[in-house]
């Protein structure tokens, strides 16, 4: 029997409710003798005690101990789980500055953009925008992207005095993922801006 401590790379739970679990791990002597290909550790037992080890313990990204025993996976515990970084939560996004530098790439003097004040509220600081990202191909072909943004109530401080410039960017922003094919949503299109450390 080893006890072995390993980081886990993926993790399936398809089979949970027929009491099995497995997961693969990021050392890279954890693949079949002869083969690249990863070992599957698989943990049988009871399904609802399989979704609590999920919960609590077997996560992507986690270091575990575990004992390993001939193909079985026994008496798993872990060890700590990654320290999330005060940006995780914005990988999964774009922001302006990126999806204009894309757009001026990709179409180069071929671009045009266009916002057009939709409403405005200054007692209440809310603003609609209007923006269309024109790319001309040709002499007489346009393809033509709109779209809108809003700002309303936003919670920063320093940035509620510009409600307006908020709203126009968020419409440019959204108009300019349709234009590049970005299916991100942009920081700034959110209540959220990130912090920089």
């Amino acid at each position: 029997m080893e006890i072995l401590n390993r980081q886990i790379k993926a993790l399936s739970i398809s089979k949970i409710n027929e009491g099995s679990i497995g997961f693969i791990t990021n050392d890279i002597k954890d693949v079949i003798p002869g083969t690249d290909k990863p070992i599957w550790f698989n943990v049988l037992g009871d399904p609802n005690i399989l979704e609590e080890l999920v919960k609590n313990v077997v996560a992507k990204g986690n270091t575990i101990e575990f004992e390993y025993n001939n193909g079985v996976v026994g008496s798993l515990r872990l060890i700590s789980k990654p320290q999330e970084k005060k940006s995780d939560k914005f990988d999964d996004m774009t922001n302006f500055e990126a999806l204009l530098d894309a757009a001026h790439k990709e179409f180069c003097d071929k671009l045009n953009i266009k916002t057009e004040l939709i409403q405005v509220d200054f007692d209440k600081k809310r603003a609609v925008f209007s923006a269309t990202v024109s790319i001309e191909y040709g002499e007489e072909k346009v393809r033509v992207f709109t779209a809108h943004g809003d700002a309303e109530g936003i919670g920063s401080k320093m940035i509620e005095p510009h409600f307006m410039r908020m709203a126009e960017t968020r419409a440019i922003a959204r108009a300019l993922r349709w234009a590049t094919n970005n299916a991100k949503v942009a920081v700034e299109e959110t209540t959220e801006v990130p912090k920089t450390e």
